[in-house]
């Protein structure tokens, strides 16, 4: 069974949106763009307790109440050895032919303006413009014999999830449980007996008949009765989480601790009706409470867990989605009305064993607005420094800077591309000599041809390297360079980093760098990072904004707003 897509019409700050899922999607974007409508969208499908309420006029999109809210789930069960494809086949009965392989639920509501609440209706079946009406029993619509919703809110309070399923979690089905269980009855009546000899209690027994005669000349006394009973046994049972070989007990009073006995909480109850439903999991912003390396570990059963198998998530940390792999990510975004792009995201087979730093880069990108993707951390460390320098506030802006290192551009520009996130490459230009021949190939000029996606520069090899030979390269092909700037915003070093930054302050260079006898750009690359952090700690606000200005990178005036 896999999720195919969503629709949702006239819902909340939906218009009319069209969402491609998978089983496993996380939802990001800014605040107040729908995220939490989304989920919503998703619980009046499957969640009973949250359909039984009705929509009131201001789930229709703008109050539209002339419009039917519509909100349809897609879901392909074309696998038949899948047991959940099975369990949902087998529930449909009639209303999916043998031949059909996707299921559509949907649920429609008419605004009554009398009752003023709009009644949800399901619907099912493997025709989307011939569903079936689904039955209802109660509450019960057929679906929810089907699916079991587990909605885990970012602010779950867990002394009211324990108490509300201690009846689940707490089961007392043993032999040995009726003893006990009979020894605590009588404790309870001992109790009871010995609270009503407090003093206090008599004294107050004695007062309050005389007082209550004013009202009425009954024949009466009070009483007071300690009621403590085995029904209340877990009413003040509180979980506590012991530490090592340490006897003492500490309350989960930790925010973080009691966010991951939620989770844990959680997963018991699901493993109560995994074999009769299919247990979809839609949690929001999970990373709430929690420090960065426990999101990591989170991620990790929320990504290799078979148990949450079918996940909706929002979230705002890249740290929770440290170990995402076979993820649909799905952005959502207001540009005058909220519309969504979503990829499917595979982690690459050559990358599976570096896959936390690979998402590392990539899952800081994805919040951003406008992504500057450069060859490594010495680009990042000086385009930092100068972009600080121009506007200190850029990455509150919605620019990020991703150095893509020993993974190459593309792992993540065609991530950031399909989530329609701009995307700037600057990349070098690259020479290396072909095996057995005197010859450079012109790797950089293939770069951007295979990024591209057609030969727009020539990549016959030269027969001359060095840096008047990448520099000539470039200046007899700037015309079509300066074309695919600004049709493609791919930006190429006429050579590399270092040569490119000494044409704008060779000087300055010179001067910020004595250790460097005279050659700033063998220095640079000799130890890359660390020699570039002692230059861009000393460029003043000038050096950076001759650098901003320059040719040479403009890529730097593209990626600002």
């Amino acid at each position: 069974m896999k999720f195919n897509s969503v629709t949702i019409k006239n819902f909340r700050n939906f218009e009319d949106i069209s969402i491609d899922l998978t089983n496993k999607n996380v939802l990001f974007g800014m605040n107040d763009v729908g995220k939490t409508n989304f989920l919503y969208a998703l619980r009046y499908v499957f969640d009973k307790d949250i359909r039984k309420q009705n929509f009131f006029n201001t789930d229709y999109y703008k109050k539209k109440i002339d419009i039917s809210i519509e909100i349809v789930v897609a879901i392909d069960i074309s696998d038949t050895e899948n047991e959940d494809s099975q369990k949902l086949r087998a529930k449909l009965k009639g209303a999916i032919l043998s031949d059909q392989d996707i299921v559509y639920i949907k649920v429609k509501a008419d605004y009554d303006e009398k009752e003023m609440i709009g009644v949800p209706v399901l619907y099912w079946g493997g025709d989307l413009e011939d569903l079936e009406e689904m039955k209802v029993h109660g509450t019960f619509f057929e679906i929810d014999y089907v699916f079991n919703m587990i909605y885990i809110d970012a602010y779950v309070d867990l002394y009211t999830l324990f108490k509300k399923n201690a009846s689940k979690l707490l089961v007392n089905d043993k032999d040995q449980d009726k003893d006990i269980l009979d020894n605590i009855r009588m404790t309870c009546d001992e109790l009871n007996a010995q609270i009503s000899g407090l003093s206090g209690i008599r004294a107050f027994e004695e007062k309050i008949a005389p007082e209550y005669k004013k009202y009425r000349h009954d024949d009466i006394s009070v009483s007071v009765k300690s009621e403590i009973a085995v029904k209340g046994l877990y009413s003040n049972i509180v979980p506590y989480i012991k530490q090592g070989t340490d006897d003492s007990l500490y309350p989960t009073s930790g925010e973080g601790r009691k966010k991951l006995l939620v989770y844990a909480i959680f997963d018991l109850l699901s493993q109560e009706e995994e074999e009769k439903k299919i247990n979809i999991f839609l949690i929001e912003e999970p990373e709430n409470h929690l420090h960065r390396s426990m999101q990591i570990a989170l991620s990790h059963i929320l990504f290799l867990d078979d148990k949450y198998q079918y996940l909706f998530m929002t979230t705002h940390s890249p740290y929770v989605l440290a170990e995402m792999d076979q993820v649909n990510l799905v952005r959502i975004y207001n540009e005058d009305k909220v519309v969504s792009r979503s990829v499917l995201y595979t982690v690459p087979t050559k990358f599976k064993s570096q896959r936390k730093m690979l998402n590392r880069g990539l899952v800081e990108a994805i919040f951003a607005d406008k992504v500057l993707l450069v060859e490594g951390s010495s680009e990042n460390v000086l385009f930092g420094k100068v972009l600080s320098e121009i506007n200190p506030f850029y990455e509150a802006d919605g620019i990020y800077i991703l150095p893509v290192g020993g993974f190459g551009f593309k792992p993540y520009y065609e991530t950031l591309d399909a989530l329609q996130i701009d995307n700037i490459i600057k990349t070098d230009n690259d020479l290396r000599k072909i095996k057995d021949k005197e010859e450079y190939s012109v790797l950089g000029f293939s770069r951007l041809n295979n990024y591209i996606g057609e030969k727009i520069l020539p990549d016959t090899p030269i027969s001359e390297s060095g840096v008047e030979a990448k520099r000539k390269l470039y200046d007899n092909n700037r015309e079509k360079l300066d074309e695919i700037r600004a049709e493609y915003s791919l930006y190429l070093s006429r050579c590399s980093l270092e040569e490119d930054l000494d044409e704008v302050i060779h000087d300055q260079m010179i001067m910020y760098l004595p250790n460097a006898d005279g050659d700033p750009i063998g220095y640079l690359q000799d130890a890359k990072n660390n020699h570039m952090v002692e230059l861009v700690e000393k460029l003043t606000a000038e050096d950076c904004k001759c650098i901003y200005e320059h040719y040479n990178f403009a890529c730097l005036k593209e990626v600002m707003p």
